[in-house]
């Protein structure tokens, strides 16, 4: 808020319209098993990528030193950032979930290993020279608590508990193999919100006249008995009317197989996307 006028900024308004993505987008990476630095790191590239491709100034290459000015990266961190593949296009291994830290610490370090494998089991706590988890979470954790570890990598199957305490390694990977569904959901997240702020973003364009469609409808006033009913009603229109556009862009699909290829551009992807909230 502006001191004295009382009135709102662009920055206090996106400032509320960052958390209420950030609420949801940090849901489903907590959910994941992404850490905070993991995340931070993609998004880190993004502004370098981003700075670098779209905002040169008119008429002039873009340099490094002007990426660091819009960004508030280093000029070391920008040209870093630039001459690594994107994330999206490299396999990823969390790096900095403190969990992930302590099956890294039990698979490496020499104290935790025995015949030049890690240990299969050690106790939670033990006297102090001898080799536990509690040793182990300390060493490698950056200070989190051995108990709020042990009930994360246990929550994630990465350890046991054994009924005399004794913890036992189960894997050294903290994030276990993907299941199908998860990966066909994050691609859906991705495309979806992705689409759906670029669309935003387009329109919010300065001087631009040629909008795309973007319509938001909803009330405020609904009773809970009637919440029910009014689902399914929008439910039904919207698969209705999915199912119709469907139709149309086949129709446009079968309609471009006729037309000769355009030299200087590929074909297109459009579309429309629907989705219920509450």
């Amino acid at each position: 808020m502006d001191a004295q006028s009382g009135s709102t900024t662009t920055l206090d308004a996106l400032a509320r319209a960052a958390v209420r993505i950030f609420r949801p987008l940090v849901r489903i990476m907590l959910r994941h098993n992404v850490s905070y630095k993991t995340c931070a790191e993609w998004l880190r590239w993004c502004y370098a990528d981003v700075a670098h491709n779209d905002f040169a100034l008119p008429g002039r290459k873009q340099s490094k030193s002007r990426v660091a000015v819009l960004t508030g990266l280093t000029r070391i961190d920008v040209n870093q950032l630039l001459t690594q593949p994107p994330p999206d296009c490299t396999p990823q291994e969390e790096q900095y979930h403190r969990a992930g830290l302590v099956l890294t610490g039990w698979a490496n370090d020499p104290e935790f290993r025995i015949d030049g494998k890690p240990m299969k089991q050690l106790p939670f706590e033990a006297p102090k020279d001898a080799p536990s988890f509690s040793q182990l979470v300390s060493r490698h954790s950056g200070g989190a608590p051995a108990r709020a570890v042990l009930d994360e990598l246990e929550r994630n199957g990465a350890v046991r508990v054994l009924p005399d305490r004794t913890v036992e390694l189960v894997r050294t990977r903290y994030i276990g193999k993907a299941e199908a569904a998860d990966i066909n959901y994050a691609e859906i997240f991705g495309m979806s919100c992705g689409d759906l702020i670029e669309t935003i973003c387009y329109n919010w364009t300065p001087g631009l006249d040629d909008k795309r469609l973007q319509l938001l409808v909803y009330n405020r006033s609904i009773h809970p008995d009637l919440v029910g009913p009014a689902k399914e009603k929008l439910e039904t229109a919207a698969r209705e009317l999915a199912e119709q556009v469907d139709n149309w862009l086949y129709e446009f699909e079968t309609r471009s197989r006729d037309l000769p290829e355009a030299a200087d551009s590929r074909p297109t992807r459009l579309g429309l996307g629907l989705y219920y909230f509450q």
